[in-house]
């Protein structure tokens, strides 16, 4: 059987590889989603359209080497924490950019994500896509 971290590791191989269908079976039909402090996405199909349409448009290739993960049994699910090195190589530009992040994964006994939170600085990938995507 498939751990929860297992399972979070498997979400970030898929994005990765730019399997992202595949990635977001990884969650529950009603999984909500949190960017930072921007308000949940909820709904797996909603999901996966906020990431497919932030991503594909941004970066031509993704990485996450998770730097430490570790799994906190809580009633029905397994919080599971991520701590990963998130590189974008940008689409437009070719610019490379590694940052820190941090993901708080909730895993069903299903094996299914049901909620997660992600913080990390986006804010030199986005800055280098207005400057370089074209208008």
């Amino acid at each position: 059987m498939t751990t929860p971290l297992e399972t979070v590791r498997t979400y970030y191989a898929l994005i990765d590889a730019g399997d992202l269908d595949s990635a977001f079976d990884l969650f529950d039909e009603n999984a909500a989603v949190r960017f930072g402090d921007h308000d949940p996405i909820e709904g797996r199909e909603a999901i996966a359209a906020h990431v497919k349409n932030m991503v594909i448009p941004v970066a031509k290739e993704i990485e996450h080497r998770v730097v430490s993960g570790y799994e906190v049994r809580t009633g029905d699910t397994t919080t599971v924490v991520c701590e990963a090195v998130v590189t974008y190589t940008m689409r437009h530009s070719g610019n490379v950019h590694p940052h820190n992040a941090v993901t708080i994964s909730e895993v069903n006994a299903d094996g299914r994500i049901v909620r997660q939170r992600n913080v990390g600085n986006l804010g030199p990938v986005i800055a280098d896509h207005k400057a370089h995507a074209p208008s």
